[in-house]
């Protein structure tokens, strides 16, 4: 995850998005622990209350929990969560493909030769 200190966008809302791409992309896996709140701060260069505030709305997300005394943690993956972002994901890769002039038998050739894997 980086931040980026010239964006407009609020840093914390960085730190959230960048974890929930993480996750998305299996660089974070669920149960997986994440940097204390002060060491997330000391390896972004930001405050302390800044990464709180992003864990903390990522908890009310349920992305991560955090457990007093022992750390936060990547939640376990909602399959229906995961359904709906993989939904997502292919809507657009469809949309693109037929932008670039893909056909939808071609894409589904394609899943059948993924399928056979």
């Amino acid at each position: 995850m980086q931040i980026d200190h010239g964006s407009r966008q609020p840093y914390y809302a960085q730190i959230v998005t960048g974890i929930e791409q993480d996750i998305a992309h299996g660089v974070l896996q669920s149960g997986e622990q994440l940097p204390s709140v002060r060491e997330m701060a000391r390896q972004h260069l930001l405050n302390p209350n800044t990464v709180s505030k992003a864990y903390k709305q990522l908890e009310v997300q349920q992305i991560i929990e955090t457990v007093p005394g022992k750390g936060t943690y990547v939640k376990a993956a909602d399959s229906t969560l995961v359904r709906q972002e993989l939904r997502a994901q292919f809507t657009q890769i469809v949309r693109l493909a037929g932008q670039s002039g893909v056909s939808m038998t071609e894409l589904h050739s394609w899943l059948d030769q993924m399928g056979e894997k």
